[in-house]
């Protein structure tokens, strides 16, 4: 599920591509270089002027009828209260030193003579400024500006209505959303410590209520095992009435029992074991949920609406859920090679006669 969340994602995000190391169709097939050439059906951008008599004569306002008002958009309406001003790009009146007004938007094509495509917004600016007449008819593209570029401190006449592009947002990774993981996840660290100290605690003694038991008859603990001090003297007795076995602090494992013998450990449910292994599986199913989050994030389903409300922008989500999908895989395959010994983990080993639980160990032989 998680893979195809990947690609789907991957699929769907936005790329550029431009010539790095060489211009397209800049020769034609004999090597010579292609000449420019003109470009018509180009359409003018809007015009702002201090005052609607500024406008040129081809995009002057119309009269407006009775009981409607010229507004800033250059338009007629009832009321101008809610009428947004294109040349403000989105900010407030208050932010420029002198508040303009856009013309009428010109529905005449213009052609562009010897076009550019890379600087082709310059060149369409001046075909529209020699259509209109603000710039003369002998001027050449580059030779006159009279008609000014956006700017919140222009003072010109006349100005483009060229927006600057908007900052894209950044995830500064101290947003609501990235501290929230940062304290559930040192929380959950904090938790596991505190348990695995508890438990330690509880079962530093626990050595010595294992039980070993085999169904072979009745063998005498061999000197190297004694030697090795994993069991200090004994015998295990065959049958099901096996007999404690003293030991000593070392913790016996299967993979040092006699051959045929097995390891009886005994385990008690705890509360705080309970929570923990509550708080295990509920962390398994976090992990999932927070990468659907990241997904519907990406669509605009977690936030009012708004693409990457909660991760600013396409590349700091990729790199969020990239990274998200790692610790979560982590996670998964942590929890899929201890599912065996998961549950009891989060019990107390204690006597066999204590015992809820009895886990049986028993050495393989290879």
């Amino acid at each position: 599920m998680v893979r195809y969340l990947v690609l789907v994602t991957g699929l769907a995000s936005v790329a550029y591509a431009f010539p790095a190391f060489n211009v397209p169709n800049s020769v034609n097939v004999d090597g010579d270089t292609c000449p420019v050439m003109d470009r018509s059906g180009l359409m003018c951008p809007v015009l702002c002027v201090r005052d609607f008599n500024n406008c040129p004569d081809l995009i002057q306002p119309s009269e407006c009828p009775a009981g409607e008002q010229l507004c800033d958009d250059g338009a007629c309406y009832d009321s101008c209260d809610n009428v947004e001003n294109p040349c403000l790009c989105g900010m407030f009146a208050s932010d420029f030193d002198v508040l303009y007004k856009a013309c009428p938007s010109y529905s005449t094509s213009v052609t562009v003579k010897q076009y550019n495509p890379s600087t082709k917004q310059e060149q369409i600016e001046f075909a529209c400024a020699q259509t209109w007449g603000l710039v003369s008819r002998n001027a050449t593209f580059g030779s006159d500006t009279s008609v000014a570029l956006w700017a919140t401190n222009e003072t010109a006449t006349t100005m483009w209505n060229e927006c600057p592009l908007a900052a894209e947002p950044k995830l500064s990774f101290t947003e609501t959303v990235c501290l929230a993981f940062y304290g559930i996840i040192g929380a959950e660290v904090l938790l596991y410590l505190l348990w695995h100290a508890y438990k330690s605690i509880r079962e530093r003694h626990v050595a010595q209520m294992r039980r070993v038991c085999s169904q072979l008859p009745k063998t005498q603990v061999s000197p190297s095992v004694a030697s090795d001090k994993q069991y200090e003297k004994g015998v295990v007795q065959s049958g099901p009435s096996s007999i404690d076995v003293p030991m000593s602090d070392a913790t016996v494992s299967a993979s040092q029992l006699p051959a045929g013998s097995m390891l009886l450990r005994g385990y008690k449910n705890d509360i705080a074991g309970l929570f923990m292994y509550g708080l295990t599986l509920l962390s398994t199913a976090g992990w999932i949920a927070l990468l659907m989050i990241i997904v519907l994030d990406y669509y605009g389903k977690v936030k009012g609406g708004v693409a990457y409300g909660l991760l600013a922008n396409s590349n700091d989500s990729m790199s969020v859920f990239i990274f998200v999908w790692h610790l979560a895989a982590i996670w998964l395959i942590a929890m899929l090679a201890c599912k065996r010994r998961l549950r009891n983990y989060f019990r107390i080993e204690c006597s066999l006669p204590q015992a809820r639980v009895v886990q049986v160990e028993e050495r393989q032989e290879e």
